[in-house]
């Protein structure tokens, strides 16, 4: 791998040699670092943003395996040719910095809100919609001084879709492809005066590549808005999806009858103000969870008697008020508060693993900015408290210096911890109630260089993690336990290039080298990643490369490999465009997931329709 490290310098310095194309600044805005609406270069933490047009380009149901390409150090694991499933062999482990979306040390984010597994703490793959977001604003590096528990190694913010004109728009997606696969997907919008409404529809099937890994998705998704005034908006929004998803095993290992059937739904109600000097946001959200799974049998062995079952729910609260004291100040107070819980049982009366638990979490924060000529300073602080562990302070600090127009330095440090899920505390033989919450500290260099007007934009990051209490699964005396094993300490360096050579040609690539002091599974060593996208008149052409270095699938066991995909498109009015894409192209031979192999050449076509 270290032979393709050369090409780095050499495409940034080959990107910086582009000649000049005249166009708009391009200032993009995020709110995950902050809360509120900030311009991106302000923000002290490295913050990826993928937009509704490179969702759109992928042809992807789930949103994460658009991230995947796009973030660097973010890497999901997959099995199949659609679906990532739940229980033993499950897919969609989100890692990132070393940090692992299954653990729960990854928090995936709807609108602000958290959105996953209470009883499991971590996300769950097939339930996050690309129909429905706008954009997706990747935190890399601790959040939990804005978001809490779960934000330590980063936070994944799926900002859903906006109506900004009158008018109705009804567009339709459909497309099939290898191994007896299909995607349809519908979404409507509509805006008059002050009500506008989107809504979003997905069905999504496999045969799969493999014996028993069928897999399919019906998702909706329902958003409604309400400007009582032109400072107070009412949003209200409702999704739902079920899944069933097969596991085939292992190669060496196949079983059969392993199935999960999958329901989750997430509502929630926001009010938000939007005045000259302040703005804010109450939110109130309720998510549940239901698990039907068979794990399955080998060959040779008998079906099990009981299917597991599981319940899970969450309802919370969060509110955040921001002001402007004076010129370049922004102060941001806010408060949240959740409650989650359920039960988890295979035999309703010798196998209950969790009896209806429930914990709770509550607590407020205040976070600062402050500008000043070409230095920009912030800090926040957050008081946790939780039912099991009491208090908890989690602080956060920063800088930045524009040491020009073009060039901008960032320096953060912050602090993550995560509360072991009640999956660690009360489940299974290796539960541990005595369990102490996750901690690590973290520093993020950044420096951003623009070239342009911004149409070339360079980022490189560099970070080390250094945490304790990490909980994994141990022997003790001859037993099998989960323990807060001691010290870590992960490092690395990110590195991002976009360029618009105009708007019909775009080119992008990203890079991460990540070194870890233990092993953990599903977390690359590099990744490197590019993307050309090129429309002429009514043709769109877009072709991407991945390769993954030193995969670990096991402790002893690393996998490396090459991807190229390809997709084209081609509007034959308005309204209609036929495309089609293919994937692994060089049909290599590849595992994310141990004794799981992915699928070789797979290809896709379809229309998308526009009234």
């Amino acid at each position: 791998m270290r032979r393709y490290l050369f090409l780095i310098p050499i495409l940034m310095m080959s990107i910086a040699a582009f000649p000049q194309v005249d166009g708009d600044t391009l200032c993009d805005v995020v709110v995950t670092g902050t809360r509120v609406a900030t311009v991106r270069e302000n923000v002290s933490v490295p913050v990826s943003i993928v937009k509704r047009d490179e969702i759109e380009a992928e042809g992807e149901t789930e949103i994460i395996p658009v991230l995947s390409s796009k973030v660097p150090g973010f890497f999901v694991t997959t099995r199949g040719v659609s679906g990532f499933g739940v229980s033993s062999g499950a897919a969609g482990d989100i890692n990132m910095r070393g940090f692992s979306g299954s653990s729960g040390r990854i928090l995936m984010l709807i609108d602000g809100h958290p959105v996953y597994s209470s009883i499991y703490g971590h996300p769950i793959g097939d339930s996050y919609m690309a129909s429905d977001a706008e954009r997706v604003e990747v935190l890399r590096g601790p959040a939990s001084v804005l978001y809490g528990s779960n934000a330590m190694g980063g936070a994944v913010n799926i900002i859903t879709r906006k109506v900004t004109s009158d008018g109705n728009r009804l567009s339709a997606r459909l497309m099939g492809g290898s191994f007896g696969s299909q995607k349809y997907t519908v979404t409507d919008s509509f805006k008059k005066n002050k009500f506008s409404a989107f809504a979003g529809a997905n069905y999504d099937r496999t045969d799969g590549h493999r014996a028993n890994s069928a897999f399919s998705s019906l998702s909706g998704f329902v958003k409604m808005s309400c400007d009582f005034s032109e400072r107070w908006r009412l949003l209200c929004d409702f999704s739902i999806v079920r899944f069933n998803a097969e596991n085939p095993g292992t190669v060496s290992q196949p079983i059969f009858d392993g199935e999960a059937d999958v329901l989750r739904t997430s509502t929630s109600v926001s009010l938000d103000n939007t005045y000259e000097k302040t703005s804010g946001s109450l939110n109130f959200y309720y998510q549940t969870g239901r698990n039907d799974v068979n794990d399955g049998h080998a060959a040779d062995a008998a079906p099990r008697p009981f299917l597991f079952h599981s319940n899970d729910y969450m309802a919370g609260i969060n509110a955040y008020q921001s002001f402007g004291f004076f010129k370049g100040n922004t102060v941001t107070a806010g408060f949240d508060a959740k409650l989650y819980g359920g039960d988890a049982y295979r035999n309703p009366v010798t196998e209950y693993y969790a009896d209806h638990k429930k914990l709770y979490e509550v607590a407020g924060y205040v976070f600062a900015r402050q500008s000043l000529g070409r230095l920009s300073l912030n800090a926040g602080i957050r008081l946790s408290n939780h039912k099991l562990y009491g208090n908890e302070w989690i602080p956060q600090a920063g800088l930045g210096f524009k040491a020009s127009s073009t060039t901008n330095l960032k320096f953060t440090y912050s602090k993550g911890f995560r509360s072991p899920s009640m999956k660690e505390l009360y489940m299974y033989a290796v539960a541990n109630e005595d369990l102490l919450p996750e901690r690590a500290n973290s520093l993020d260099l950044t420096a951003e260089q623009s070239f342009f007007e911004k149409r070339i934009v360079l980022e490189m990051s560099l970070f080390y993690i250094k945490g304790d209490n990490l909980v994994e699964v141990c022997i003790v005396d001859g037993v099998k336990q989960n323990r807060n094993i001691g010290e870590f300490a992960n490092k690395g360096v990110e590195l991002q290039a976009n360029y618009n050579v105009s708007d019909d040609l775009k080119l992008s690539a990203n890079y991460n080298y990540l070194h870890l002091d233990k092993v953990i599974t599903g977390a690359p060593r590099q990744k490197i990643g590019a993307d050309v996208s090129y429309r002429w008149r009514r043709l769109t052409f877009g072709a991407e490369i991945q390769h993954i270095d030193c995969l670990y699938l096991s402790e002893d066991k690393t996998e490396s490999y090459l991807l190229a995909d390809a997709r084209m498109s081609f509007s034959i009015n308005k309204n209609i465009e036929i495309f089609c894409k293919g994937e692994n192209l060089l049909d290599k031979t590849y595992e994310t997931m141990l004794g799981f192999p992915m699928p070789g050449i797979t290809v896709w076509g379809g229309i998308r329709l526009n009234y």
